[in-house]
């Protein structure tokens, strides 16, 4: 019987990526005693959704006991149990009511073409209520949506489109999964980008910045400016994006009063203090938390975070 520890979430990160471990190495049928689990974030959803993925492709049955009511419900709605077997568990039928202002279920992006949504989704639900219909600002003339919303898809659109590109240099086959919840008691946004690919080492392996073949180092140079759009890489034809999805997803998170949480083969990086390497845990391919204060999110102006663009994006921008 595989346990569940009472946090499956960004800052328990090793202990999710090792419970997670145990369950890709798992023979048959993959019991799980949920009993102590007491909470779950975007990050920690992410993550079971792709260890998920893959024990099942592997030909595992999934069986999770004892999960609490108000998780199960929860679980249920974020779509975290999509093939998972729930034994002794009570479960809660409702209405599904529409929150995009407040999260984004567990999403499986296995496409480029899925990229665009799913980011606008994201930013949607991190900033709160924004209509692209409301009366814009006296003052600036845009919409808090055209303000808020826009430059955030931007950065988020980059951000997805690099973890799946990068996750696929090694397994064709890989994919990204996202969610996001607004934590109204802090006022929190908390999101979880997740892919089942090669990891940044092995995708950043030939960059001539690359000093040290060690994972930390490859986090490390994965959050510099223009590390993922290839160039020094000489992939650039496979490059769609500005390269700067993470740097400035990371700036964003900072300067609204939050952090970021990296994890890669056996190492984890954190932008409020922990960073180093495991010997324990270890994960395939590439997490992300990102973590932002969504009363702080109004006064970041993503132009300024923006490192200088040396091409013009595709799309027009209102960065004002």
């Amino acid at each position: 019987m595989i346990i569940f520890p009472s946090y499956l979430s960004a800052p328990s990160a090793l202990e999710t990526i090792s419970v997670c471990q145990e369950i890709m190495k798992s023979v048959g049928v993959a019991e799980i005693n949920a009993v102590h689990l007491k909470f779950i974030d975007p990050f920690g959803m992410a993550m079971l959704g792709a260890c998920f993925d893959e024990a099942r492709r592997q030909g595992r049955v999934i069986r999770i006991h004892h999960l609490s009511p108000g998780l199960s419900g929860y679980l249920q709605r974020m779509d975290v149990f999509t093939g998972i077997e729930l034994v002794d568990c009570t479960m809660k039928n409702g209405t599904r009511q529409d929150r995009s202002d407040a999260l984004v279920e567990l999403t499986q992006l296995c496409d480029r073409a899925e990229v665009g949504n799913a980011a606008h989704r994201l930013a949607k639900a991190m900033i709160g209520r924004a209509d692209p219909d409301d009366m814009p600002d006296e003052m600036t003339g845009y919409t808090a949506y055209e303000r808020l919303v826009e430059p955030l898809q931007y950065a988020l659109n980059e951000l997805l489109e690099n973890a799946l590109t990068h996750a696929r240099r090694g397994n064709k086959n890989a994919c990204v999964w996202v969610a996001s919840q607004h934590y109204p008691n802090k006022n929190l946004i908390r999101l979880g980008v997740v892919d089942n690919g090669c990891g940044f080492l092995e995708s950043l392996r030939a960059h001539t910045k690359l000093q040290r073949e060690h994972h930390l180092d490859a986090i490390l140079l994965a959050l510099q400016p223009r590390v993922s759009c290839n160039r020094d890489l000489g992939l650039l034809a496979d490059s769609v994006n500005q390269g700067v999805g993470l740097t400035t997803s990371c700036r964003i998170a900072e300067h609204a009063g939050g952090r970021m949480i990296l994890a890669s083969g056996n190492a984890m990086h954190s932008t409020s203090g922990y960073s180093g390497e495991s010997t324990g845990a270890y994960w395939q391919g590439v997490g992300v938390a990102m973590e932002v204060n969504r009363s702080k999110l109004a006064d970041v102006h993503v132009k300024d975070l923006l490192p200088p663009l040396d091409d013009i994006p595709a799309v027009k921008l209102r960065f004002e």
